[in-house]
């Protein structure tokens, strides 16, 4: 019998930091830091922290525990928690966890709509300035690079986009695919017609963002913003970088929590797993019933999601493919996506001057002390520029990495899941 509505199995729970971690009770001596006039520095300027860290490294329950120790609230820099409804993919903390404390920028938005680098600067530089107003620190907390270094450096100058800059680049797209058609001698496949959008970037101009966009497949909203860019200013995105040498509006407190590489990926791991069994792919169900397919917006292109719509997708469109292996498969390739999204994480924040690296496998207490430390010291303390290396011991340990699936493997599990699955083709979502 199919299980009754669309609530998520139990088989495995939904951790949002992978194992426990011990809490060290609150310094019992707080600094007082709950007011506006305690947060600046010697220049004047108003203090705002900003922590973030791999995927599953444990930036939740550090912020919970900071905010509550200093007086904050949490602006979120997560490009898919700003979704609603989308909560086990995105690890979305949920209102009984949130420990009292004000959360900023989670379901703000339909999965219908974009959200962007820009979105996020602007929302993210009005919650901090009313946070402010109101005595309290705003910590502004997520992996998401992009969003980050826009919001303390400020957005470089780009052009706005506008009905006849986007109608140019559908001219010059339509162009593209009809020349390349024409090579082909037939019709385009959706993947045909993003390489070659791509390669109209780098014929503009631009072979950095050509590849960047390489990492995103299907990400239309990208390519079309980069060409609408590249044909407005002429110039490649790189050259539109910010000036991070300039003076900033605040005195930014920057944090990078990190865990050995072999210690994330397990914790990764673990995490999608429990994400499966904990209702993914329920809710990637209800996207295709609001009439998204996997790589059509945002919400669609994140991972997790995307791969949940397509296995769902294919075994729609031929239930042969609902099978154990295939399901096994999904979990892998949300894992590996994951592990790569890790990657490029600390690849990037490695490079961020401004972020100070802290070792997160330690109780939580033990993290936040040093965060308040450091955010009480009239000097910002910075990055070292060492962080992040990896020795020959460990880069041979993670070539050799090979997922040991915990819940995934196990039979009742597997059949559960597909039973589900097999509900959900039988009758599909009515369209919203």
């Amino acid at each position: 019998m199919c299980p009754r509505g669309s609530a998520p199995l139990k088989h495995c729970v939904h951790s949002r930091n992978g194992p426990n971690l011990t809490t060290r009770q609150l310094a019992t001596s707080h600094v007082c830091l709950g007011t506006a006039a305690s947060h600046g520095t010697q220049q004047g300027k108003e203090k705002v922290i900003v922590l973030t860290g791999a995927t599953a490294v444990g930036k939740t329950k550090a912020s919970i525990e900071l905010a509550q120790r200093i007086g904050g609230e949490i602006i979120s820099a997560d490009s898919v928690q700003v979704y609603k409804g989308l909560d086990v993919g995105s690890d979305k903390i949920l209102p009984a966890e949130r420990g009292g404390i004000p959360h900023h920028l989670i379901d703000i938005l339909s999965p219908h709509e974009e959200f962007s680098a820009g979105d996020f600067f602007e929302r993210a530089r009005t919650a901090t300035a009313d946070i402010l107003q109101r005595g309290k620190v705003p910590i502004v907390v997520g992996g998401t690079g992009f969003y980050l270094r826009w919001f303390v450096h400020g957005r470089p100058q780009t052009p706005a986009s506008s009905p006849e800059s986007a109608q140019r680049v559908q001219e010059l797209l339509t162009q593209a695919w009809e020349k390349e058609a024409a090579a082909e001698h037939g019709a385009l496949t959706s993947e045909q017609k993003w390489e070659a959008g791509r390669q109209l970037v780098t014929s503009l101009g631009d072979p950095g963002s050509a590849e960047r966009l390489a990492e995103v497949p299907g990400n239309w909203y990208r390519l079309n913003r980069v060409l609408e860019i590249l044909l407005s200013t002429g110039r490649p995105l790189g050259e539109l970088n910010l000036d991070v040498e300039a003076p900033l509006d605040y005195d930014f407190r920057c944090f990078f929590l990190n865990r050995s590489r072999l210690e994330l990926y397990r914790r990764i791991d673990a995490r999608v797993e429990a994400m499966v069994c904990g209702g993914l792919l329920q809710e990637a169900n209800w996207l295709l019933g609001e009439g998204l397919q996997a790589d059509a917006k945002c919400a669609a292109r994140a991972i997790g999601y995307r791969q949940a719509m397509l296995f769902l997708q294919r075994c729609r469109g031929d239930p042969s493919h609902v099978t154990a292996d295939n399901l096994v498969q999904m979990v892998r390739d949300v894992q590996a996506a994951s592990r790569k999204l890790c990657h490029r994480q600390l690849s990037w924040f490695r490079d961020e001057r401004l972020f100070k690296w802290l070792e997160g496998d330690r109780p939580v207490g033990s993290i936040v002390d040093d965060i308040v430390a450091d955010f009480s010291s009239p000097v910002n303390p910075g990055s070292s520029h060492d962080q992040g290396m990896l020795t020959k011991e460990q880069e041979r340990e993670l070539r050799m990495y090979v997922t040991q699936l915990s819940h995934v493997n196990d039979t009742d599990i597997q059949q559960s899941l597909l039973q589900e699955v097999r509900c959900m083709i039988a009758k599909p979502p009515m369209v919203a």
